[in-house]
């Protein structure tokens, strides 16, 4: 069977105010926070009843940006307000507190009808009163657009899994095109052509042809052997031609790198204690051994500004580097474009640098077995939006949601105005068919409402279509993968995984530069499984049963 990689992100942030307080909250609290009178009902209202057309009432706390609450006036939110006969109250809190902030409210009775998962723990989330069961049935019939486009791309069979707890699922998932698409490589074309060198990497045999020139033949050509083949990001690529990817990056600072997990035949297991990863660290040793990996790999490859960003490797100590999307390193593609954010940082220390000339976008690397287990970074339920009792009570809540989400992948006028806004006002068409934002900054975006309704959801033929060349790289360079499957959190999860990711980064950098024997790893997987892996693979499996 194929194995299924499932990346778990963070921390929960606790949601013990819920528990207790909220079983017995009514449904018949507002938020005062933002409440736009919406205008009266046309006859394109798309879903006002027969029977009543009053306006229905959603407390939205579907996404926020900034804790800035949108503009009452603003033409998006009156024209969502008048194509769905609703009246949206939007509720605000800065993205970083998130759950620190609706947990508060929620607590002292404020129960919103659509909210994000972020931060908080599906399971406190149901077992207090808060989320309220959707089948998926129900999406289906009511959502059939929207159900379809989930179901097309669920490679890793994990459709809805982060909104499951005992069985019944209590949300949506979200679908990004992007995150259909693994992380790339970055390799030094010049300086694979300057060691003889005439294709991109594919194989591991390939990739460590290349790394051990990278290191010994001066491939910058400046006469000192001051260059190293690999350094952190890449290791992933090299871990993943063994197995499903344990980590994200490997390094010695803090925050440390965060676990992944794996179903098979509905068991979960860390991929980071499977005796695949004892193979790639072998690999990863002797390199080090033999100097091909820059000793600096421990503090990471950056040091400041853009996340993405590979300092080791723009500044010519490193011929690969990884753990980044096709679109961190593209150049101008249309009219505007200023390129990915690392390729013009890349371009301030070497501004004649010509793509697919001086570097050039690599597949993930294809192991012993023929096969690739690349990773993604977000997938195409990187976000989840619970629905709460709330709006289970009243029908047109919950019809009026899965209407708009429905919306959002048919209708691309919709589209545009829910992400981009309004057109020559928020945003603009070039000659080429792409679009550009004329919106300042966050705070402006926010007010505008542009994205407020976005749902986290691409319609994957509206975003081709208007970012056309950059899909065409894209396409192109597109490799095999592992996608992730999100799980919903765990009690054993928040309790053991800062210890478990300490543990095992710590062991795995001890490995890799010959501080421990590659034999460790045994002792490092005891060690772990009492340290907790045992009961979050065993609290994850019975999650998803």
């Amino acid at each position: 069977m194929k194995r299924k990689a499932i990346r778990h992100v963070g921390s929960w942030v606790s949601a013990a105010l819920l528990v207790g307080s909220l079983a017995a909250c009514s449904s018949g609290t507002e938020s005062s926070t933002t409440s736009t009178p919406a205008p009266a009902a046309t006859g394109t209202t798309a879903t006002a009843a027969a029977k009543n057309d009053t306006p229905v009432t959603i407390e939205w706390a579907g996404y926020n940006i900034n804790d800035v609450a949108p503009d009452a006036n603003s033409e998006i939110l009156q024209e969502v307000s008048k194509r769905f006969n609703a009246k949206i109250n939007v509720w605000t809190a800065d993205s970083q507190k998130y759950s620190e902030v609706f947990n508060v409210r929620m607590a002292s009775g404020e129960i919103p009808d659509i909210l994000r998962l972020k931060g908080f723990e599906l399971s406190k989330l149901v077992d207090s009163g808060v989320a309220a069961e959707i089948p998926v049935d129900t999406i289906k019939q009511k959502a059939p657009n929207y159900y379809k486009l989930i179901m097309d791309n669920d490679t890793s069979g994990s459709a809805f899994r982060s909104s499951m707890y005992k069985g019944k699922n209590y949300g949506l998932s979200a679908f990004q095109l992007d995150g259909t698409y693994p992380t790339s490589l970055v390799w030094r074309t010049d300086w694979l052509k300057n060691v003889g060198i005439t294709k991109v990497p594919e194989t591991l045999a390939e990739f460590e042809d290349a790394i051990y020139k990278f290191t010994n033949n001066d491939p910058d050509k400046n006469g000192k052997k001051d260059t190293y083949g690999l350094s952190s990001t890449a290791m992933q690529t090299v871990l993943g031609a063994f197995g499903p990817i344990p980590t994200d990056v490997i390094k010695g600072t803090t925050p440390y790198s965060a676990l992944w997990y794996t179903v098979k035949d509905n068991k979960v297991t860390m991929d980071a204690i499977q005796p695949e990863m004892k193979e790639g660290l072998k690999l990863l040793a002797k390199w080090y051994k033999d100097g091909v990996i820059d000793p600096e790999f421990v503090t990471g490859e950056n040091k400041g500004g853009y996340w993405a960003t590979s300092h080791a490797f723009i500044n010519n100590r490193v011929g690969v580097t990884g753990n980044v999307m096709y679109y961190h390193w593209t150049p101008p593609l249309t009219e505007g474009d200023k390129g990915g954010p690392v390729y013009q940082e890349f371009m301030k220390v070497k501004p004649d640098a010509k793509y697919d000339e001086t570097w050039s976008l690599g597949k993930a690397i294809k192991g012993p077995d023929g096969k690739a287990y690349g990773a993604n970074i977000w997938g195409y339920n990187n976000e989840t939006l619970v629905i709460t009792k709330n709006a289970t009570k009243d029908p047109r809540k919950l019809d009026t949601i899965l209407k708009m989400l429905d919306t959002l992948v048919t209708d691309k006028d919709y589209y545009m105005l829910a992400n981009y806004g309004v057109k020559d006002k928020d945003y603009i068409i070039n000659a080429d068919g792409s679009v550009a934002s004329k919106l300042k900054n966050p705070t402006e975006t926010a007010q505008r409402a542009v994205t407020t309704f976005g749902m986290y959801t691409n319609n994957p033929d509206v975003v081709k279509q208007i970012f056309k060349a950059k899909y065409v790289v894209a396409d192109k360079v597109k490799g095999t993968g592992t996608p992730p499957s999100y799980l919903p959190s765990v009690e054993a999860s928040g309790k053991y995984t800062a210890d478990l990711q300490k543990l095992t980064t710590e062991n795995y950098i001890k490995i890799i530069t010959g501080e421990q024997t590659v034999d460790s790893f045994d002792d490092y997987v005891k060690k772990a499984r009492s340290a907790g892996a045992n009961e979050i693979e065993k609290q994850y499996t019975e999650v998803i049963k």
